[in-house]
């Protein structure tokens, strides 16, 4: 089956596009990625690769050449992305089209006509994604309703999600499909019996959402009883004024010795093999790779009751803790830190669970919705 993969821009920096569009590729599905951007497409991950079958197409590339570069962007300015995308899907001719945001599904509707079924991914928490386009003035709501009506299916991540699409919409075809996860052989997991006393986050640095500075508060309220534990805080870093208010936080605590904020890299499982406790203190997420790809290597994670995903694929005194607020946070996260039998306990349980979201499951799930939108 051809499936034409959109994602507007930073295509190689998302890992999870990548994976996915390389487990299509294994099974056997001619895969065409496309995007329309004049920056960068982003970089890989340590490690990764896009298998060579797939098709990358950047349909408004820069080039070496400075008068194209000028047309291009300057084009790109001008015409929307969707005429370039019609003349894309006409030459490729797809036998389905999965959106990975509601821009891309803008792409491949707005001034087009095709019959191509449309598959559109929700990568959060619906209601975050769909109130953005929908509450706008009405002209530009009635463009957006437009799009989402030319939708087959619309995929979300979590079973509590399945019920949070049709209020926005006539009744649509909805589907559960987590992320694929990763399935670390035994000798590439975390081994918890060597204790490294550092508890790790993994995030996007941002206040409203992934909240780290509610981590470096639950850890200065216990910081005196571990004086030989770290934390260590990794991810983009997009906001200086949240960077300060973190680091002003760390310096009032006194805890300059034991809590880094230490920025974004491109090897994570590297981050969690040298960990003991992946802390995670979002209030809401998608599908957490991040968490997920933690509990397949073998950590515990420790997170919020009331967070969105979260308290879904963390099942609390199995493979790890749910807090009800800082303070059980700071409590739950010492049980973690004085007991290394309970942290390999979780750690077994976390792997374990994360066999349900074993590349071949998702992937097959994925196949039987083609088969279904395609009617093949």
């Amino acid at each position: 089956m051809k499936i034409l993969l959109v994602r507007d821009r930073n295509v190689l920096n998302t890992n999870w596009l990548v994976f996915y569009a390389n487990l299509l590729a294994e099974r056997n599905h001619e895969v065409v990625i496309a995007c329309d951007t004049y920056s960068k497409l982003g970089t890989l991950a340590t490690g990764t690769s896009l298998d060579k079958s797939i098709k990358l197409v950047n349909l408004n590339e820069k080039t070496k050449n400075p008068l194209i570069n000028f047309y291009r962007k300057l084009r790109g300015k001008i015409f929307p992305s969707s005429f370039r995308f019609k003349k894309l899907i006409k030459q490729e001719k797809p036998d389905v089209i999965v959106c990975y945001f509601p821009v891309d599904l803008f792409n491949v509707t707005r001034f087009q006509n095709h019959n191509i079924p449309i598959i559109q991914m929700m990568h959060c928490f619906p209601p975050l994604i769909l109130d953005k386009y929908l509450k706008k003035n009405k002209l530009t709501r009635w463009a957006y309703n437009y799009s989402f009506k030319k939708v087959n299916t619309f995929q979300v991540l979590m079973d509590s999600y399945m019920d949070k699409v049709d209020p926005y919409f006539e009744p649509k075809n909805i589907v559960r499909i987590a992320n694929a996860v990763y399935q670390f052989p035994e000798d590439e997991r975390v081994d918890l019996d060597v204790e490294k006393k550092k508890i790790i986050y993994v995030t996007r640095i941002e206040k409203k959402i992934k909240r780290p500075h509610l981590l470096v508060e639950a850890f200065a309220q216990i910081a005196k009883d571990f004086p030989d534990w770290t934390v260590e805080i990794w991810g983009l870093q997009k906001y200086p004024a949240y960077d300060a208010e973190i680091l002003q936080l760390i310096k009032d605590n006194g805890l300059e010795k034991q809590v880094f904020l230490k920025g974004y890299t491109k090897d994570v499982i590297a981050l969690y093999r040298e960990a003991d406790i992946h802390a995670f203190p979002s209030i809401a997420e998608g599908f957490s790779l991040a968490i997920a790809d933690g509990m397949a290597i073998g950590l515990p994670t420790l997170g919020f009751k009331e967070a969105l995903s979260v308290n879904e694929v963390i099942v609390d005194g199995h493979n790890g803790f749910l807090a009800d607020d800082v303070d059980d946070f700071a409590q739950k996260l010492k049980r973690l830190m004085q007991d290394k039998n309970l942290r390999k306990e979780f750690g077994a349980n976390a792997i374990a669970d994360m066999k349900n979201y074993s590349p071949e499951i998702i992937i097959g799930k994925w196949e039987e919705l083609f088969k279904q939108v395609t009617k093949a």
